[in-house]
């Protein structure tokens, strides 16, 4: 800092640089740092489903777009309806190259911050499914959701008496129970009821049974679920292909006071 005189006065010089540097140096800094929106605020997530329990999004993406950056604040499992590869970016990390196959599970816990790009020419889609209610004591199954944990499958999967269906666990915690249903060629499934709360979410093409032996039952396509409330009936599922068709249960099995958590605002 330097001072000259001029008329009698003394005047105070400063670097022009130095102005400059400070007027403008916090632009491009808040420029810089990205925006955070809640998922419900995403816009590729559609709410399909909202209740006390759980949030059920559908979600599409189409190649080459992104999802925005957005911040988890639910436990929530995702179920790949499609096979894509995408770029996952989170903010002070490495972005990470994944490729997702069509049926694959996985987890992100609450406060997860990210966001996906779509590579390929294959569109992104997927079912999200947030619970609402504190998760606790999460545990791998038959399917890798926490990376740093081993898998707990059971050596040998136990099939019903009348053998209509398989079932092998994939994820559990002390509150949701999470299921892989595989339903036999040319059988039935009843999912629900027993005072309990289920959603189902379809992988393959099946039907909704009656109770009527001459309707044809309403036709689910991958993607569609249903919510299986207590003290509603139970859901026939019915696979009328030749093929083994796979379902995704989450049982919900809270216990005692269950601590729920304020659902965000858009």
């Amino acid at each position: 800092m330097q001072t000259y005189s001029f008329n009698g006065k003394t005047f105070v010089k400063a670097k022009t640089e130095l102005i400059l540097t400070m007027c403008c140096l916090p632009l491009p800094i808040f420029a810089q740092m990205p925006t955070v929106i809640p998922l419900a605020s995403e816009p590729h997530h559609h709410l399909a489903l909202h209740n006390e329990y759980v949030n059920v999004y559908e979600v599409e993406v189409a190649p080459h777009d992104s999802v925005q950056l957005h911040r988890h604040e639910f436990d929530a499992i995702s179920i790949m309806m499609s096979n894509s590869e995408v770029i996952v970016e989170a903010p002070g990390k490495p972005d990470v190259r994944q490729k997702l196959s069509e049926g694959q599970v996985r987890l992100q816990s609450s406060g997860y911050v990210h966001s996906t790009s779509i590579e390929g020419d294959t569109a992104y889609r997927n079912v999200t499914v947030e619970l609402l209610f504190r998760q606790q004591g999460g545990r791998n199954l038959c399917a890798k959701l926490i990376d740093t944990q081993g898998l707990n499958c059971p050596s040998k999967q136990a099939s019903p008496p009348d053998h209509t269906h398989i079932e092998q666990p994939q994820y559990e915690t002390d509150q949701t129970y999470v299921t892989l249903i595989r339903v036999l060629p040319h059988q039935k499934v009843t999912l629900g009821g027993a005072g309990r709360l289920e959603l189902i979410v379809l992988l393959d093409d099946a039907s909704e049974a009656t109770a009527e032996e001459t309707s044809s039952g309403n036709p689910l396509r991958p993607g569609d679920f249903r919510w299986i409330a207590i003290g509603h009936a139970a859901c026939v599922f019915e696979n009328k292909s030749s093929k083994e068709i796979r379902l995704i249960s989450f049982r919900l099995k809270p216990q005692g006071s269950v601590e729920t958590i304020p659902v965000p605002r858009k």
